[in-house]
């Protein structure tokens, strides 16, 4: 099986495209309340920002109420996106100028490197990562329309490349896709985009691969705090599967905050979770969470590395003293299992807590709201305080159902967790299984100070080494040609057509311009397509591909009315220039042959006889096939033909029937 790995084009000084375009048409006041509903979406405030969009929407023009309505659907999405939010680990975090942070993400370079784009691949003024094993690439670059999409090409035997394919619009969106990253079981394709479900800007997705459709999945928002209303871009796993990095404009991208940097971008590193728990949040609790301010240095997976590794090295221990060199197979993933149920316990204990301490402030503002319920005398404001209630009520009722299923998940991972360490226990290995259920407090104080500082200065070098860009390396790859439209044309701007395109065999062109340099688009007067040839220093055009002397006569005038007074026909065979009068000949000589060819043959099946009449069996075969016959006499001698036939081969099945049925000379002739 292949090694698949990711390619990514990165976009050099970028300018992302969330939404930036400015207000055109919109009054003092209302540029204010616009700057109003764009603070209260940048802090989460989803269902208050979006009705003054949708409000002002109402009676704006143009640009701005295009502007207004789409802000207002990102409104509308994170909204929904708020049932669904996750609580990383974060590692730690660092501003990059947004030219190169790609180029400090932690290590990257230890599985491959950056390359200036080959010249084999549709863009070449960009930044490639290319990773050490590679027979699959995945790249986004600009398409036809402008857009930017995921392409993807492989390796073939000959060791040149095939020729770039685009995902399936479950990837690719009428946005732009950018930042393509496959995390190293090749699974999973992490991506930036700004054309799928998402809550505006550019958020972080996933698409999983599906093996029996064998294609890539619909693409799946990763959710708050990875997506965020900012830009959010370029998703990525280290090799060892421990961390995750990304990178965010949230928090610089605000004209109004004191923060603001345009030029900047922050990067994260988080541990890496394939299936994080969510869990529905406040707009405050969205917000909070989607600063990613880091704790401590070190995180709970480098933790449970730590008291892991006792595990993994005793488990050795009795591997060797039973004769074995390495540990097996089945030994270790169960030790990785036993890594993955303590990570996960934390995690969903983390939650838990979460949980009661939401809980539990909904319960002492309910009390509160019910108190001040019974003391309100005015019906207006008690019936707003009654949907409060309500509302709250809604609230402790969801996190109770959370609290539930957390619960369950809990006690199934402690479960696993106690079957494992009975494994383990099996084998003679001691294992400190209180490690498994101790709060991270704990764990901090009995961690080996030598240990905590070597996690802590690797921690703090996660963002601090810069790669290097190589150059690019012998790429062959295989090209596409897009379908060239050669039909004679005027139109408001020419078209210069490369001459890879110009066709084979016998074809006259109108040639119009030479010059002794080279000449734009614009000075073809609309002529479509062109052809540029340069000979001797100076440069021929010529317009149009026509495969008819006539075809191009009749176009002649319209270029001489275009303001090329003398142009004139010229001929091509297979891409080299003939005189006309040879091509004007070959040109006869091939419709006269095609005329032959396609002539509708006809033939005719001839018996010949002394006799003057045919015997019965013979006219019946002559009958059975539907034909005429006629008969003809000379001398004595009769003929009798049967036909016309429409090919020759039904005249000679009928014919070798008939030497079958008798001694008459017959024999097939073809009728002029």
């Amino acid at each position: 099986m292949k090694k698949t790995i990711s390619l990514t084009i990165l976009l050099l000084g970028c300018v992302f495209l969330c939404d930036k375009t400015p207000a055109q048409n919109l009054s003092d006041g209302a540029q204010k309340n616009e700057r109003r509903a764009d603070s209260l979406y940048h802090r989460y405030e989803f269902a208050r920002a979006r009705d003054i969009y949708a409000q002002m929407a109402q009676t704006a023009e143009a640009q701005d109420k295009n502007r207004l309505e789409l802000k207002s659907i990102a409104c509308q999405n994170g909204q929904a996106m708020l049932q669904y939010v996750s609580s990383p680990t974060i590692v730690t975090r660092k501003v990059q100028e947004k030219k190169d942070f790609y180029l400090y993400y932690p290590k990257i370079s230890s599985v491959g490197h950056f390359i200036h784009a080959p010249q084999g691949l549709p863009s070449t003024s960009d930044t490639l990562y290319l990773p050490d094993d590679k027979n699959t690439l995945y790249y986004s670059t600009k398409t036809n329309s402008g857009d930017w999409d995921i392409f993807i090409t492989r390796k073939q035997e000959d060791g040149s490349w095939s020729a770039p394919e685009a995902l399936g619009n479950t990837v690719n969106s009428k946005g732009n896709e950018i930042f393509p990253f496959l995390s190293p079981d090749g699974k999973r394709l992490y991506f930036s985009s700004n054309g799928h479900y998402g809550a505006g800007g550019y958020d972080l997705y996933v698409s999983v691969w599906d093996e029996a459709e064998q294609k890539w999945g619909l693409a799946q928002n990763m959710g708050f705090p990875y997506s965020s209303p900012s830009d959010d871009l370029f998703f990525y796993i280290t090799p060892d599967g421990k961390y995750a990095a990304f990178s965010s404009t949230r928090s610089l991208d605000d004209p109004a905050s004191r923060l603001y940097s345009p030029t900047r971008i922050l990067s994260y590193v988080v541990d890496y979770e394939e299936e994080p728990v969510k869990h529905r949040a406040t707009p405050e609790e969205a917000y909070e969470l989607s600063r990613l301010r880091s704790g401590t240095v070190m995180t709970q997976q480098q933790r449970d590395s730590i008291n892991n590794a006792a595990v993994a090295k005793a488990l050795e221990g009795v591997e060797r003293k039973s004769g074995l060199a390495e540990m097996d197979s089945s030994a270790r993933k169960t030790t990785e299992r036993y890594t993955a149920a303590t990570q996960k316990y934390r995690t969903l204990k983390s939650q838990q807590e979460k949980l009661q301490e939401s809980q539990a402030a909904y319960r002492i503002l309910y009390t509160s709201l019910g108190d001040r319920l019974m003391g309100e005398l005015e019906e207006e404001d008690a019936a707003l305080k009654r949907d409060s209630l309500e509302m709250v009520k809604d609230r402790i009722a969801q996190s109770e159902t959370a609290m539930y299923t957390v619960s369950q998940q809990l006690r199934e991972v402690e479960r696993e967790i106690r079957a494992i360490e009975d494994v383990f226990m099996s084998t003679g290995v001691v294992v400190p299984s209180s490690n498994a259920f101790k709060t991270a407090d704990q764990l901090k104080a009995e961690t080996e100070t030598g240990v905590a500082q070597e996690e802590e200065e690797n921690i703090a070098n996660l963002l601090s080494t810069k790669s290097r860009i190589d150059s690019a390396e012998d790429f062959r790859v295989e090209r596409i040609r897009p379908e060239v439209d050669l039909t004679f044309r005027i139109q408001k701007k020419g078209a210069l057509i490369d001459l890879e395109d110009f066709p084979e065999g016998l074809i006259y062109q109108i040639r119009f311009l030479f010059s002794a340099k080279k000449q734009t688009e614009a000075s073809f007067k609309g002529l479509s397509p062109v052809f540029e040839r340069e000979s001797g220093g100076r440069y021929s055009y010529c317009a149009g591909a026509f495969p008819k002397y006539s075809d191009a006569y009749r176009q002649l005038s319209k270029v001489k009315k275009a303001g090329f007074a003398s142009a004139t026909i010229i001929a091509f065979e297979n891409g080299t220039a003939i005189p006309l009068e040879v091509a004007r000949k070959k040109e006869v000589q091939a419709q006269k042959t095609a005329a032959q060819k396609g002539k509708k043959g006809t033939f005719n099946v001839v018996i010949s006889s002394t006799e003057s009449s045919l015997e019965t069996p013979l006219m019946k075969l002559v009958q059975a096939s539907g034909k005429d016959i006629a008969k003809t006499s000379s001398a004595g001698n009769f003929k009798f033909i049967c036909g016309p036939f429409s090919s020759e081969k039904e005249a000679e099945d009928l014919a070798s029937k008939i030497k079958a049925a008798s001694d008459k000379k017959v024999s097939v002739e073809a009728v002029n």
